[in-house]
């Protein structure tokens, strides 16, 4: 069912409390552009989000509560930028003011080529290929003046569940867990550990510049269950943007991670070697993430730490014809899911509008994502990848949903043409090298498959842990088989726009965490190196 046909939806408006902060923002844009070549903007965020928690011996809730606002000068040669989180309307004219003295305090080397820069205005904005959830949004006659907003749809409200209520949601889930595992043979004393977790989080975000003033509103829900039996560790995650919708759970997922968590129990250990495997939809967006994501963002192709800027300018190819990787923030539908996916927004904290991305076509590299400073350093077009930890941390350029594009068959097809190998299902992280080019998917223990079936056995890494796949990317690229269709269980043609996206976050330099979504279609490889 597509995303905007869904029925009985709601958008989510801006808090009232943030249109006068809105306002107040507004006023203060002028005095950032007090020179003809600056270019100034403001981005302000609200964040607060409740987890609720309940495992074998206690409920628990917790709450952040996050807001700031950043100012930045671009005077054609630097970027310059001030945050604070004292949001007084005089307290904030006079530290803006503060700020522009220190821009104009810089000595400015001469021997620079000064390379200014011009927003875009509506016309050039509602020119690009927008998903209709964006400009469904944007008023008919719109200008630099109009306040425009955007909230994701949801079909159940959120925050009009009390603690008490997601307390006994959660509860349920598990005791529904324990009788299940007795189901599964395992006993009481077997699971030693169990914890039912959700988070609701109401995201708000205002982008001003001369030429545009946005808003946003998102609700990002994620449900996880972790069940525990020794050393032995199962889990499943499912969340989105949109309402409670997002985080329903099947009691068919509940039995599948305890009927694994008992094979756990058991499980033989994989010796090191090269294996044909068939990665399912969250592995497959782990090895997307890892391979063309993190080199083909343009500030680490700027600062020149990614082989991808020089294999994308010499045209060589890193993958064969399977080999087509997207990153794409306009995410509003989620595989057959009605909600929006893990990494998607409507635009990013420099206010660029989101939009799908091409980074790998049929193994050739194109353009890398860009922030604005990126994208007029590289010379490229500018992508909606500006994003930041928070108000108080800088802007990179970062992934949003990155995943391989879908292929053409149907699961059992590739189960076939896998025949004696191994599935992979649960991802366990994963590290890239972006200029060495080698790259490491993590999975948390794998399924055997003989003659194309299930065997029922699992086996976990040759140390009793998690499995690594290792390997050079274009080698691993140059691997790929096959790839299944969105609608990967029906021999039709598919009905969803776009492949599933998983629960997930990303890390840069060791800090800077940013949600991120990773999927796409099941993936086979051949000969690839599992250890």
């Amino acid at each position: 069912m597509s995303y905007l046909a869904a029925s009985k939806t709601t958008r989510a408006p801006l808090s009232e409390n943030l249109k006068p902060i809105r306002d107040s923002l507004f006023k203060l844009l002028p005095l950032l552009e007090a020179h003809p070549q600056w270019y100034g903007s403001i981005y302000f965020e609200r964040k607060a989000s409740k987890t609720y928690s309940v495992n074998l011996k206690q409920s628990q809730v917790s709450d952040q509560l996050s807001s700031g606002a950043v100012f930045r000068i671009y005077d054609g040669l630097t970027l310059f930028e001030e945050a604070t989180d004292d949001l007084d309307p005089d307290r904030l004219k006079k530290f803006v003011l503060e700020f522009v003295k220190r821009v104009e305090k810089q000595e400015r080397p001469s021997e620079f080529e000064l390379r200014p820069y011009t927003p875009p205005r509506w016309k050039d904005r509602l020119a690009a290929p927008l998903e209709a959830e964006i400009t469904s949004q944007i008023p008919p006659v719109v200008d630099a003046r109009t306040p425009v907003h955007f909230g994701i749809r949801f079909a159940r409200d959120p925050f009009q569940t009390g603690t008490q209520d997601h307390f006994k949601k959660l509860s349920e889930i598990l005791e529904r867990c324990k009788q299940l595992a007795t189901e599964q043979g395992l006993s009481p004393s077997d699971l030693t550990y169990l914890v039912c977790r959700e988070t609701v989080a109401r995201e708000e975000s205002i982008f001003i510049d001369r030429e545009s003033n946005l808003s946003q509103t998102l609700y990002r829900l994620a449900l996880t269950v972790i069940c525990m039996s020794g050393a032995e560790r199962t889990f499943f995650r499912t969340g989105g943007l949109g309402g409670l919708e997002t985080v329903e759970l099947h009691e068919n997922d509940l039995a599948r991670i305890l009927k694994d968590l008992k094979s756990l129990r058991n499980a033989g250990r994989l010796q090191p070697g090269k294996y044909r495997v068939l990665f399912g939809p969250e592995i497959t967006g782990v090895l997307a993430h890892e391979a063309f994501g993190h080199s083909q963002e343009g500030d680490t192709c700027v600062r020149g730490r990614s082989k991808a800027w020089e294999l994308h300018r010499t045209g060589d190819r890193v993958g064969n014809s399977q080999a087509t990787i997207l990153n794409n923030p306009a995410l509003f539908e989620n595989g057959g899911q009605t909600y929006g996916a893990w990494g998607s927004y409507f635009f990013d904290e420099e206010g660029w509008l989101s939009q799908e991305q091409v980074l790998l076509d049929q193994g050739k590299l194109l353009a890398p994502m860009t922030n604005l400073t990126s994208a007029i350093r590289l010379g490229v077009p500018r992508t909606a990848n500006g994003k930041r930890e928070s108000w108080a941390s800088g802007v990179y350029t970062r992934q949003t949903n990155t995943y391989f594009s879908p292929g053409d068959q149907t699961l059992d097809s590739l189960m076939n043409q896998l025949g004696d190998g191994y599935l992979a299902l649960h991802p366990a992280g994963g590290m890239e090298d972006p200029k060495g080019m080698g790259i490491q998917v993590g999975i948390s223990y794998l399924y055997e498959v003989k003659n194309g079936k299930n065997t029922g056995k699992i086996l976990k890494g040759p140390a009793g842990g998690d499995i690594q796949m290792t390997g050079y990317t274009p080698d691993v690229l140059n691997s790929i088989i096959g790839k299944s269709k969105i609608d990967y269980n029906t021999q039709e043609s598919d009905r969803s726009r776009f492949p599933h996206n998983d629960v997930g976050g990303c890390g840069k330099y060791h800090k800077e965490f940013v949600f991120a979504g990773c999927g796409g279609p099941y993936v086979l490889l051949d000969q690839v190196i599992l250890g």
